[in-house]
């Protein structure tokens, strides 16, 4: 019952530490980055855990989450990563918000921008 308790107690703390976008941690440790819009089919605008580290020209891989509906097996998930291509940091707006250019492929907005060099 004890070791119950303190699984219980951890994911529920972990669960209210990462729940929110605009939470550092999640920012920092869960997500990359993610596209916030497309102004149009070349420009995009880019939400980051933070600005500082990253450069006007960096290129990055970009990724889509997608569903795989013909899952069998039960506890599969079905979702993967699918890269759509990649994307040349412009201008940084604010600590949290960024221009970018479309390098290759077609990039939609909510796809997944990995900052990992």
């Amino acid at each position: 019952m004890n070791k119950t308790l303190r699984l219980a107690t951890l994911i529920l703390i972990a669960t209210a530490l990462l729940s929110g976008c605009a939470n550092s941690l999640y920012h920092d440790y869960v997500m990359s980055g993610q596209v916030v819009s497309v102004k149009d089919d070349n420009t995009l605008v880019i939400c980051v855990a933070n600005t500082e580290s990253l450069e006007t020209g960096d290129v990055f891989n970009v990724y889509r989450t997608v569903m795989d509906k013909l899952v069998i097996n039960e506890g599969e998930t079905g979702y993967s990563r699918e890269f759509v291509g990649k994307v040349s940091l412009g201008e940084k707006q604010d600590e949290h918000f960024a221009t970018a250019s479309v390098v290759t492929g077609e990039i939609y907005q909510h796809d997944m921008v990995e900052f990992d060099k």
